[in-house]
């Protein structure tokens, strides 16, 4: 039985938007007393400084690296907690001096931990699985406070929801989360929304996705992030993604950097 469950986890494997996914890509183990970790190697680069949809500043850059531990342990296959822990291993930014020129600021350390307890509700129906998720989430900080900083170093509660369904060939995943933090930080709202085209390949498993994320902050920031994603399933214990995202549109509410892209790299074991 465990066996089978494995391989009913690697064909609903779906890929990871950094902002509300979770481990281990974006689907967990469904037996069990089933856990499983996952690494993220992220960066970032973001080409211009805005001020709403407008260049203030054209060509004061943003380069972010960051590494992504990521856990999960399994109850039962509808009860799950999830961690998330970030590092960042290297954060620059130019931001104006007030001289005419470039003042360079970085940041690097641990970021703000992420805990979940996901909640699902599978169906099956003629030629069609899925399954339904509510989500309670809680930010713990753990970052510092420094003048640039990746993470705000503050609580906050989250709540998400998820519905996701796949057929022989074909799947389909969207989530909704919504932010509320302590201080001055503003509140967020983040939709996901992905296509998946599953094949075998020497008897291995694959998947190509079409991915979008819409990210929203009550500062008036709203951004809008697609692109592609590839994930391999080795042999049922490890797995592998690549992703590329691009900002589609980008406007800022404060001063910050936009339009740029997002690469990652994601390794994940289950068992």
């Amino acid at each position: 039985m465990r066996k089978l469950n494995r391989v009913l986890l690697a064909l609903f494997l779906s890929v990871l938007p950094v902002f509300a996914d979770e481990p281990i890509m974006n689907m967990m183990p469904r037996w069990d007393h089933g856990w499983g970790i996952q690494f993220i190697e992220e960066y970032r680069h973001e080409g211009d400084l805005l001020l709403g949809s407008k260049k203030a500043n054209s060509g004061f850059t943003e380069d972010v690296h960051l590494l992504h531990l990521q856990g999960v342990y399994t109850w039962n296959r509808s009860i799950r907690l999830t961690a998330k822990l970030p590092y960042v291993v290297d954060a620059r930014r130019e931001m104006p001096n007030g001289f005419g020129g470039k003042l360079v600021e970085r940041d690097n350390g641990i970021g703000d931990a992420t805990l979940a307890l996901p909640l699902k509700k599978y169906f099956n129906l003629e030629g069609r699985s899925g399954s339904w998720t509510f989500k309670p989430m809680l930010r713990v900080p753990l970052a510092g406070d420094d003048r640039y900083e990746i993470y705000d170093n503050e609580w906050g509660g989250g709540l998400g929801l998820g519905y996701e369904f796949e057929m022989s060939d074909f799947n389909f995943s969207s989530s909704a989360a919504a932010w509320s933090f302590g201080g001055d930080d503003p509140s967020e709202v983040h939709i996901s929304v992905d296509f998946g085209y599953n094949f075998l390949a020497r008897g291995m498993n694959g998947s190509l996705f079409w991915e979008s994320d819409f990210h929203y902050e009550d500062n008036g920031s709203k951004t809008l992030l697609a692109g592609p994603a590839f994930y391999w399933n080795f042999n049922d214990t490890s797995h592998t993604r690549l992703e590329w995202k691009h900002d589609f549109y980008d406007r800022q509410g404060v001063l910050d950097h936009g339009n740029g892209d997002v690469f990652m790299l994601s390794i994940g074991f289950v068992y």
